[in-house]
């Protein structure tokens, strides 16, 4: 911030460039990817995610910081969107016993590659005396990233030229998707991305600052606030393998969404308020990172048809974007008028914290009513155990299958309700809010 001359507003608004792409793409990413395959759609991601980081890159040289914003616009229009085509993978290829110890795997390779970014920027920063010396790092990894998708894509291609036609043929029939089965997707999957919404745009925005909340409120330096931070990354590197092995044969995927939320608003409280050791609070804070984004993507794979899985988990990465992009800049205006009001900069960040303890709350209300529906309306098929979600599916399964055959009906339109609209109207009217709120921080 101080080498680009912005206010943290702007930073904010800089963060928010990455989320408020991502509002609207992954939506239309899951749709394409449901449509046309996951090859096409994981090489135009990462072709954006090399291009953006390289543009970020070329901006420290630059000192331009609307430069550094297309870059990480770029940059958020291919990351959405790859999310959305491996966990469309992983859930299509593991639908049921497995399922949850792939995404697992995934999970933690991001946060491992997440925790070492955290914790080697300002080294990279330190040796080569130049803070744009970190932004080259990461854009060689894409690059790389990029290199390795190449070499997936023509596997892929090897193996469907080795396919029977008829199997292929069976499995464009098993996945082929009906745009107006949006209409009728469950309450249940609406309330999981609600709580993406709350929870996920609390991590997200939370990710974005809790490095320089450590060094202000805390009084470390740049390094040792870098790496204290890096901890928020850490327990779900090595949690997150266990917990896919949990969900897979326990279950009990409502229940650690509520002690997620509830871990993620108890982390707030400690790091804002209270003297405690910040590693505790980020441990704290870890283990709803841990917790949440696992317990959520493997509900929506379980309840969802594969037919639809792109897209339900596109609406889910897109409603998670547009809390961050708000949250990203509610923080920025509270840390602004933070450090006006106060006098001391260790506290310039108690209005962010009572936000988000504020809002972590509220995300703990919408995971207690995810548990009561899965327990009442769904005979607990997320929160079952393996030897009882057999039963369980085969009891939720006609609710499963409903919205594919309301959907593809000659006369679907009978089946559609008003309250069918409502949690589309809502999801559009949070994006539209996000995009005013981010053009007017950005101006």
């Amino acid at each position: 911030m101080i080498e680009l001359e912005i206010t943290n507003t702007q930073y904010g608004a800089l963060q928010s460039s990455v989320s408020a792409v991502n509002t609207v793409l992954p939506i239309l990413g899951g749709l394409f990817i449901d449509a046309f395959g996951t090859n096409s759609g994981s090489l135009i991601a990462t072709s954006l995610i090399m291009v953006g980081n390289l543009i970020i890159s070329l901006s420290t040289h630059m000192q331009s910081f609307s430069t550094m914003v297309v870059g990480r616009i770029l940059y958020g229009l291919g990351s959405g969107s790859i999310t959305v085509v491996q966990e469309t993978i992983l859930g299509s290829w593991f639908k049921g016993k497995g399922l949850a110890i792939t995404i697992a795997i995934q999970i933690t390779t991001s946060r491992i590659a997440s925790f070492l970014s955290m914790g080697t920027a300002i080294p990279i920063a330190n040796r080569f005396g130049f803070y744009g010396a970190a932004f080259w790092a990461n854009f060689v990894v894409c690059a790389l990233s990029f290199g390795i998708n190449l070499v997936y894509i023509g596997s892929m291609r090897r193996i469907h030229r080795n396919t029977p036609q008829h199997l292929l043929d069976r499995l464009r029939t098993k996945h082929k998707f009906n745009p107006r089965l949006v209409l009728f997707l469950f309450g249940v999957y609406w309330m999981i991305i609600v709580e993406s919404f709350t929870l996920g745009g609390g991590w997200n925005s939370f990710l974005h600052i809790n490095s320089e909340l450590i060094k202000l409120r805390f009084g470390v330096n740049d390094a040792v606030a870098a790496w204290s931070a890096s901890v928020s990354q850490i327990m779900p590197i090595f949690l997150v393998p266990f917990l896919g092995w949990f969900f897979d044969l326990y279950g009990l995927r409502t229940d650690m969404l509520v002690f997620s939320t509830s871990a993620f608003t108890f982390s707030m409280l400690l790091l804002g308020f209270s003297k405690v050791n910040p590693l505790v609070g980020l441990v704290v804070f870890s283990i709803s990172l841990a917790l949440g984004p696992l317990a959520e993507i493997t509900a929506i794979s379980l309840i969802l048809p594969s037919s639809s899985l792109g897209t339900g988990l596109g609406i889910y990465k897109s409603a998670m974007n547009t809390g961050s992009t708000i949250v990203d800049i509610v923080v920025g205006v509270l840390q602004d008028r933070g450090s006006r009001l106060l006098e001391e900069s260790a506290h310039s960040y108690d209005y962010v914290m009572a936000f988000f303890v504020a809002w972590g709350a509220l995300s703990t209300i919408a995971a207690g009513m995810i548990f009561l529906i899965d327990r009442f309306k769904w005979h607990s098929l997320l929160r079952s155990n393996a030897s009882d979600r057999k039963e369980a599916y085969h009891m939720a399964k006609s609710k499963i299958n409903r919205p594919m055959l309301y959907a593809t009906a000659s006369n679907w339109r009978d089946y559609v309700a008003p309250w069918n609209f409502v949690p589309l109207i809502v999801l559009g009217c949070m994006l539209v809010i996000s995009w005013i709120l981010f053009a007017m921080k950005l101006a």
